[in-house]
């Protein structure tokens, strides 16, 4: 989404707009999932995500966009395909400590979600519980992120239509989606949700690498 958002945006609104979009459509899946969102881990996340987020928007200089990018990328992939026990039975104290990394890293980069799944698809047993989870979590972390560019001076009222219209089309999305996900097999959903991540991955170190060169 941000990559095409960049087409039509320019560069100084596209992260904060990126975010306020984000916060809307995932508030919709939330609402849509809310049977099936982990509260207490959001809980946990969320307080992680704050902090993340103070610290992020307090910071003047920019991180390297295709350096960050490239090693984002192979992150991602890596903890896709790679089996990291721990992270199957991580606590609230995880939780908050992954909330603040990827929020604060979201301040910068924007789309952290690749990330969030990344790291937490293990966590959640039930493809039902992962996809509201992650809904939620992402909600939330794009919620602080909009409060903290507002507070840093960014004007979102002009692009209040744009944004109610992808908000609108992502509802609209997230409806079909939800009716295809309660049929779908829990194997299935693992594998494709597996090769989802790596695609966007390869596009991130594609991205990184022409940014960086």
């Amino acid at each position: 989404m941000i990559a095409l958002m960049s087409y039509a945006l320019p560069i100084p609104a596209l992260i904060p707009v990126h975010g306020c979009v984000q916060f809307g459509s995932n508030a919709g899946r939330v609402l849509v999932m809310r049977r099936h969102v982990d509260w207490t881990r959001l809980a946990a996340f969320s307080l992680g995500a704050i902090a993340g987020a103070a610290v992020g928007a307090a910071i003047a200089v920019r991180l390297s966009s295709g350096i960050l990018l490239t090693g984002l990328a192979l992150f991602v992939i890596a903890s896709t395909w790679i089996p990291i026990p721990k992270l199957a039975s991580i606590r609230q104290t995880g939780m908050a400590v992954i909330g603040a990394a990827t929020t604060f890293l979201g301040m910068f980069f924007g789309a952290t979600a690749p990330i969030n799944a990344a790291l937490l698809s293990s966590s959640f047993r039930e493809r039902q519980v992962l996809v509201g989870s992650l809904a939620a979590i992402t909600s939330a972390q794009h919620a602080f992120k909009v409060i903290g560019f507002a507070v840093a001076g960014f004007a979102f009222a002009p692009w209040l239509p744009f944004v109610a219209v992808m908000i609108l089309s992502g509802f609209a999305g997230t409806l079909a989606g939800a009716r295809i996900l309660m049929r779908l097999p829990e194997r299935g959903f693992r594998l494709a949700f597996r090769i989802v991540l790596t695609a966007l991955a390869l596009d991130m170190f594609y991205r990184g690498i022409v940014t960086f060169l």
